[in-house]
């Protein structure tokens, strides 16, 4: 098990470092999913990170395709959005992560006409058993039974309904009592530990806050627990944030700010298991003003941060709460995510890198002028960014030597193992008896040999020991000093 440096459960003591979050890089031209047929022309979304198939030996994919009316003229209802849209859950599949496909599936038959004149009919992707199942799949090696191989749970209008499928094709309602929500909610599956994890949202102080609800058989869910919402520190937070929007022109312009409106919510909360702590990826809406004519929602910007927890109850907002993912710029217009950021229940591993999947949308509002001419199209899209392997976190050393003590720790392994960039500078560990901390024969930090390196994966030498076999199975600290240095993770291996 990795021990990162996210929160202070592993850490004594540290001197003359600094802790730093680092951003995932979006991909270039950032897409993964775009926009491509008629029943899904407005955009897709997905609350769940896809789902890997061992079976099949590919990624598996449920989004939320809208489309436009089909109705030829636009017509705009009581609240100003345009009438008559459609909603499918659409199917995709990808061996590698990056290049999806579309299957046409045969299984729902669509009404629209083409361009020359004839009916598509059931060449599509829709999943018509699928309907409201925005969370999910979620691929369980568990279940003894292989209809139950995916899960999923279905927004009913007030409460989400569990579903199970042997093929995240043909989905089936399981019958079990449903889980209380509104329309924001988040589904993940703790492997190690066999449980659900749901988070939900419902309202609480400041607005939107989350709500934790688990299983083990996904059937009975524990009562619902307030863990997470806003607090007067984002409300800050929230209007520096969107004060540097607004005041930026290279960020898209908000169309309905009124800043006695001002506050900060909690919309979406995915929560994700990483080595031995759970992560969050909470979604801060900034809101900038109610909107016309009928002022039921509200125009906004979102940033995300992270947040991590040892128990899924109490958390803890890493880096000061500090952005993790932003906005970006409008630029030559390609970027989808310049008006709203939504994320999943946490990365795939792939190539060594973390890769983060999360929905971008152009706009949270546009003018009735604007609807008239259709800018609702193309609006979102499923977007990536990557990360280094454990890289949410660094403590980083500068020109002056730092150091880090661990809490004591059980050697578990043959070989100290870290992830470090060190290629600059050096890093030197001693190990220590756990009782008088003081270092151990043969691992001091001066028979330490300097790590010099960018590496996710590299092995801490000492001069005269060639690994820990003569301390395995004890308990010890560990020092590592940091001279222009980064050091996010150490774990005992092979």
């Amino acid at each position: 098990m990795k021990h990162l440096f996210i929160d202070d459960f592993h850490v004594e003591e540290i001197t003359n470092l600094a802790r730093k979050l680092h951003q995932p890089e979006k991909f270039p031209r950032n897409v993964a999913i775009r926009p491509e047929y008629r029943w899904e022309n407005c955009g897709i979304q997905i609350r769940t990170t896809p789902a890997w198939d061992p079976d099949a030996g590919r990624f598996t994919m449920i989004y939320l395709a809208s489309g436009e009316s089909l109705d030829p003229e636009v017509k705009i209802g009581v609240t100003g959005a345009p009438e008559g849209g459609t909603a499918f859950y659409c199917y995709a599949t990808s061996e590698d992560g990056v290049n999806w496909e579309k299957p046409f599936l045969g299984l729902y038959d669509y009404e629209a006409i083409t361009w020359n004149g004839e009916r598509m009919g059931t060449r599509n992707n829709i999943v018509p058993s699928a309907q409201g199942m925005l969370l999910g799949p979620i691929y369980d090696p568990h279940d003894p039974d292989p209809a139950r191989r995916f899960k999923g749970l279905a927004y009913r209008g007030g409460h989400l309904e569990p579903l199970f499928s042997p093929d995240a094709l043909h989905w089936t309602v399981s019958g079990t009592p449903p889980v209380l929500s509104s329309d924001e909610s988040h589904l993940t599956l703790d492997e190690r530990r066999k449980l659900f994890i749901a988070t939900v949202k419902h309202g609480g102080p400041y607005g939107r806050s989350f709500y934790l609800t688990t299983s083990e058989d996904f059937q009975n869910w524990s009562k619902q627990e307030l863990v997470f919402h806003a607090d007067e520190t984002d409300q800050e937070n929230g209007f520096e944030r969107l004060r540097k929007l607004i005041d930026d022109p290279a960020y898209l312009k908000i169309v309905h700010n009124r800043p006695e409106e001002w506050r900060t919510d909690i919309y979406n909360f995915p929560v994700f298991p990483y080595e031995d702590m759970y992560l969050a990826l909470p979604v801060m809406h900034h809101w900038a003003g109610k909107h016309v004519p009928m002022y039921e929602n509200v125009d906004s910007r979102k940033s995300v941060e992270l947040a991590s927890s040892r128990d899924l109850r109490a958390w803890h907002r890493v880096a000061n709460r500090a952005p993790f993912l932003e906005h970006s710029p409008v630029g030559d217009g390609s970027a989808y995510d310049t008006g709203q950021i939504v994320t999943t229940n946490g990365p795939v591993v792939r190539n060594n890198e973390l890769w983060f999947y999360y929905v971008g949308l152009r706009h949270r509002c546009i003018s009735i002028e604007d609807t008239l001419n259709r800018k609702y199209l193309d609006s979102s899209a499923v977007c990536m960014a990557r990360l280094r392997m454990d890289g949410f976190v660094s403590l980083k050393g500068g020109v002056e030597w730092g150091s880090v003590l661990t809490k004591p720790v059980e050697v578990t392994g043959d070989r100290l193992h870290i992830n470090v960039d060190s290629w600059r500078g050096r890093v030197l560990v001693e190990v220590i008896d756990a009782g008088t901390v003081q270092p151990l024969p043969g691992f001091e930090k001066d028979e330490c040999i300097p790590t010099i390196v960018n590496s996710i994966d590299e092995t801490a030498r000492w001069k005269g020991k060639s690994d820990l076999a003569s301390l395995q199975g004890k308990t010890v600290r560990l020092r590592f000093h940091l001279w222009q240095a980064e050091l996010y993770a150490f774990w005992f291996g092979e």
